[in-house]
């Protein structure tokens, strides 16, 4: 991880928080889309802390088997109201998550069970204040967590970074720069 990288102090904040100990090898992979079972994990130990373990999995989605290597964090999850998964019985575990689908896991781990953030009011110019996560993308911005892809618009539809994913995680739990 280059230091002149424009989320170097993020990332290492990521790290010595123990968030993240990277994609292996001793990398980060700063530029890699974030996966629905890496997210899992991301958000829990940015909630509960580095040292947090989920129970074991008991194998709750169809493609998600007891084996898999994130399994009980997707579990997890799941029992904490914060992902439901991708389809009816399904968590798509390898799936890359979109900027929208972060912002409504971000308010879902970050606010108290059952908080509704607010009305859309049509902050960023490519959400409308109709679009399905609008009121969680303009939350995330009222947090602090974004200001967007720049240029007064979010970006809903573009897939996260591992970048990206350490400044939101950072931000949203208090974790550092």
């Amino acid at each position: 991880m280059p230091p002149a990288h424009w989320a170097h102090a993020h990332i290492q904040a990521l790290a010595a928080a123990g968030i993240t100990a990277g994609c292996g090898g001793n990398n980060f992979c700063p530029d890699s889309p974030v996966t629905r079972a890496e997210m899992a994990v991301f958000l829990l130990r940015g909630k509960h802390g580095a040292g947090f373990a989920p129970p074991r999995a008991s194998g709750i989605f169809a493609d998600v088997p007891t084996s898999h290597w994130a399994a009980a964090w997707i579990e997890q999850l799941a029992r904490e109201g914060i992902a439901a998964g991708c389809a009816a019985g399904r968590y798509c575990p390898e799936s890359a998550v979109t900027r929208a689908q972060m912002a409504v896991f971000l308010v879902r781990a970050t606010s108290a069970p059952g908080f509704v953030p607010p009305a859309a009011t049509g902050v960023f110019s490519d959400v409308p204040r109709t679009y399905w996560a609008a009121a969680s993308i303009e939350q995330i911005a009222r947090d602090g967590i974004t200001a967007g892809c720049g240029g007064g618009r979010f970006c809903p539809e573009s897939l996260v970074s591992r970048a990206q994913m350490a400044v939101f995680l950072v931000r949203a739990f208090d974790l550092g720069p």
